[in-house]
């Protein structure tokens, strides 16, 4: 696991809320947490079956599209093509702002290089299945990213799958390499704001993903 000294594997127990928040959240470092959903009760019950039995018919923010979730699963139990529709809805427990989304796609699908808006940081909680992550510092802007001369505007006109091909290599020589790791069901990661990140789904997954402002970026 590539760059894995900035991440600390850590169970449940063996850290509060204060040394969380001295250690990671103010000084804005990533974190993998492992057991932290092992007593969360949809964990186990919130699976694909579960959610068609509840919602099947209501409809979802699928890339540009509204789909149902019913339609949604038929498709992406066919979907082949190099970018897979990504099922990332923000309005399933909302309140205006958007800052909760349920997020549902199958393997090869994910997210391009992004930095999450507002300055926000985030949490992801993976409920099924798994993602690969890389992810850089916010003083490092990953190849094939382009930025507007202000910073506002970003663009990735590549797909995921041509990042890895044509871009990935190279950061392997980089004084500051990109920190990678993979996030299994049952486990939650902290992304800092400003960290630049990618992610794609190894296996069909369904997480929940939070973002937030904290004292410190507030």
């Amino acid at each position: 696991m590539s760059g894995w000294k900035e991440i600390i594997l850590l169970e449940e127990k063996g850290i509060s809320v204060d040394e969380f928040v001295s250690g990671f959240e103010t000084p804005n470092k990533l974190i993998l947490l492992e057991g932290c959903l092992d007593k969360w009760p949809t964990l186990k019950k919130l699976d694909r079956d579960y959610l068609v039995e509840v919602c099947g018919d209501n409809r979802f923010a699928v890339g540009p599209a509204q789909m149902t979730l019913t339609d949604y699963f038929v498709y992406s139990d066919q979907a082949q093509e190099e970018r897979p529709l990504y099922l990332f809805d923000p309005k399933f427990a909302n309140k205006r702002p958007d800052y909760r989304w349920i997020i549902i796609g199958p393997a090869g699908s994910g997210s391009s290089f992004h930095i999450d808006p507002n300055s926000t940081l985030a949490w992801n909680a993976v409920v099924k299945g798994s993602k690969k992550w890389v992810l850089f510092p916010p003083d490092v802007v990953p190849p094939g990213v382009y930025l507007s001369s202000n910073g506002a505007e970003v663009a990735c006109p590549v797909s995921i799958t041509e990042w890895f091909m044509n871009f990935y290599e190279s950061t392997k020589t980089w004084k500051k390499k990109p920190i990678e790791c993979v996030c299994k069901a049952g486990e939650v990661i902290f992304v800092p704001n400003g960290w630049w990140h990618l992610v794609i789904n190894l296996e069909d997954s369904i997480a929940i993903r939070q973002n937030f402002v904290n004292r410190r970026n507030l």
